[in-house]
C-alpha cells in the first residue's frame, strides 16, 4: 500500500460521506426538515419523554444551544411538545403524532435514497463493501480512547 493510495481512499470515503449528507439534506428539505431534526426525532421517540437535552446533545454531537434551537423549531412546527416533568424545574420533551408521522415519512425517504446508492451492486459486492467498512471501523475504534472505554456518544448510532 502506498501513501498515495491510502490518501486517495480516505479522500474518497470523506467525499462520499459529504455527498451522502448533501443528498439526504436536499431530499428532506423538500418537506421542511433537516437531517439533524430527523435524528433528534429518532432519539426522542426512543427515549420518550426526553428528560435530558444534554444527553441528546451529547448523542447527536452538537452543542446544547443547537439542540435548544432545533427543539424550538420542532415544537413550533408541532413535532414535539414540552410537558412539565415530575420536578417543576424541568420540562420533558415528547414527540407528537405529527412528529411520529414525519419520522416515518423521513425514514421512508432515507431508505429510498440509500437503496438508490447501491443500484447495480450484486449481493456479493455489497457484502464485500460492508466487510471493508467494518474493518475500517474496527481499526478506527482501536485508536479512539473513548471507544475502548465504551463511552463514545454516537460511534454505533444508526441513522434509521
Amino acid at each position: 500500500m502506498t501513501e498515495s493510495k491510502i490518501s486517495s481512499a480516505v479522500n474518497s470515503m470523506i467525499q462520499t460521506e459529504r455527498m451522502h449528507k448533501h443528498l439526504l439534506d436536499s431530499t428532506v428539505s423538500s418537506i421542511g426538515i433537516h437531517r439533524t431534526h430527523h435524528r433528534i426525532l429518532i432519539y426522542i421517540s426512543r427515549n420518550n419523554p426526553l428528560s435530558s437535552q444534554k444527553a441528546l446533545a451529547d448523542h447527536i454531537g452538537v452543542s446544547a444551544a443547537a439542540i435548544t434551537g432545533a427543539l424550538k423549531k420542532l415544537e413550533a412546527d408541532g413535532y414535539v411538545k414540552r410537558v412539565q416533568g415530575s420536578d417543576n424545574r424541568f420540562n420533558n420533551v415528547e414527540i407528537t403524532e405529527s412528529g411520529r408521522a414525519l419520522l416515518e415519512s423521513t425514514k421512508a425517504l432515507f431508505i429510498a435514497v440509500d437503496t438508490s446508492l447501491f443500484e447495480g451492486f450484486s449481493d456479493d459486492e455489497l457484502d464485500g463493501y460492508i466487510a471493508i467498512l467494518e474493518k475500517i471501523q474496527s481499526n478506527i475504534k482501536k485508536r479512539i480512547p473513548c471507544a475502548a472505554e465504551g463511552r463514545c456518544y454516537n460511534i454505533n448510532e444508526k441513522m434509521v
